[in-house]
């Protein structure tokens, strides 16, 4: 049997719509990839998409509030002001004391909670496990149902490096001790934007 008659085959019987039948309503994802995201350990925060204009002036000014007043901070993104400027050439090792790492997310997945990251968006891939906080910026929009249309997206594909975060690193051994921050970021807090 051929490749495409494989292909052919599965396309007839329409495994899609039997793995996800249509749904009778709309989720809300948002709402979704928030308890999905708690569940792993991660912080989901709309708070800054929900304040109103009057509120807090800007993203950065929201950011600075969360962490204490001497963290060192260090964004691969505009919206952040950041005392570590780093650039693709950066040594991995230099990120070694940033304590808030800030980069925004391709897309996230509802399901599990996960946000994507790559290259374009890390600057320095290991900024997504030396910083010891990582706050991710996450557009609402751009938040996908489940997994397997991950894959219809076109970033994973375009990418050198790529990383689906879900949640702070953790390590338990057998006697179920939980520590997080083991080896790589302590928190994971997700922004709505």
């Amino acid at each position: 049997m051929s490749r495409n008659d494989f292909l052919t085959g599965i396309r007839q019987h329409k495994i899609m719509q039997t793995l996800f039948p249509p749904q009778t309503e709309i989720p809300n994802l948002p709402e979704e990839f928030g308890r999905a995201l708690t569940l792993m350990g991660g912080v989901w925060d709309d708070t800054f998409l929900h304040t109103p204009q009057n509120g807090y002036t800007t993203l950065n000014a929201y950011l600075r509030g969360l962490y204490p007043v001497d963290s060192l901070f260090c964004s691969a993104t505009p919206e952040i002001i950041a005392e570590v400027d780093f650039s693709a050439r950066t040594q991995p090792a230099a990120l070694k004391d940033v304590d808030v790492g800030v980069v925004r997310a391709c897309f996230g997945v509802a399901e599990t909670g996960a946000v994507f990251l790559s290259d374009p968006q890390l600057c320095v891939n290991s900024l997504s496990a030396m910083a010891k906080n990582l706050v991710v910026l996450l557009d609402v929009n751009q938040i996908i149902e489940h997994l397997h249309l991950a894959h219809r997206q076109p970033q994973p594909f375009n990418a050198r490096y790529t990383v689906m975060v879900t949640g702070p690193a953790a390590m338990a051994d057998s006697e179920s001790a939980l520590m997080l921050g083991a080896k790589g970021v302590q928190s994971l807090r997700v922004i709505a934007i």
